[in-house]
Order: C-alpha cells, then structure tokens, then sequence
C-alpha cells in the first residue's frame, strides 16, 4: 500500500470516529469537544482553563469559547483557585450527571471497536497509535 493510501485509511478512520463520538453524544446534548472536557474534569477533578486547553490541543481562545457554551448550558462553573491566580473549572450537578452517562455509554467500546484484533495486533496497533501521536503532535508544534 502506498502511503497516499495509507493516509487515506488513517483520515477516513477518524471521520468516521468523529462521527460515532457524535452520534454517541448527540443524545446527551453535547458537542465532541464538550464530552472530551466533560470527561476530563470528571476524571482529574477541577481544572484551569489554561491545563483544559493543553489537554485538549487547543488555544486559549478556543477553549474559552467552548467553556464559555458549556457555562451558559449549566453543564460547568468557574471558581478562583485558593491562590486567586486563575479560575478552577468544575463540573456541575449537570455536567456530573452527563460524565456518569458517558461512562455508562464506554463500558465495553474497547472490545466492539478492536474486536477481531489478537494480542500481538494490540501491541503493534499502540506502537503505531503511539508513533502517528508523536509525529502528528510534532507536525503540529509551532516550530
């Protein structure tokens, strides 16, 4: 397979991730980057913008529009943090309710989407999960 080809693959996979992670949330109200900050503040607890932003590879800006949505749909609040340096972003009795669903909805994802795949193939696919992560992070760095 050419790599043209294999790029190809590699894109049309994650069109149609994104458009399962939609259908996914579509139910609960919730944009695909509104479930990836929901999950990450009920996984790591409070968070600042700046640490939402990293997390999610995204600007300032970016990330302050999205929560600025997501404050308004009730779904998060802003705190200042104990040193009153920067807010502390938290989730919601709503937003609580809506990463509970999320959880809910993952249990057994990983083995609908890699079934099929033996052991060896799970290690060679993080490998090359692993090395797409680097090199696209790196493409992606401003230099």
């Amino acid at each position: 397979m050419k790599d043209e080809e294999l790029l190809s693959l590699f894109t049309d996979m994650s069109r149609i991730h994104t458009a399962y992670v939609e259908r996914r949330l579509l139910p609960l109200g919730v944009h695909t980057g509104q479930g990836a900050i929901i999950s990450a503040l009920g996984e790591c607890g409070p968070c600042s913008q700046k640490d939402l932003a990293e997390f999610r590879h995204v600007s300032a800006a970016t990330i302050s529009v999205m929560l600025r949505r997501m404050e308004k749909g009730g779904l998060i609040t802003r705190a200042s943090s104990a040193d009153g340096k920067h807010n502390l972003i938290s989730l919601t009795e709503e937003g609580l309710t809506i990463y509970e669903a999320l959880c809910r909805d993952r249990e057994g994802e990983a083995s609908r989407v890699f079934a099929g795949l033996t052991a060896e193939d799970m290690l060679a696919a993080e490998r090359i999960f692993t090395t797409l992560s680097q090199n696209l992070q790196a493409c992606s760095d401003p230099k």
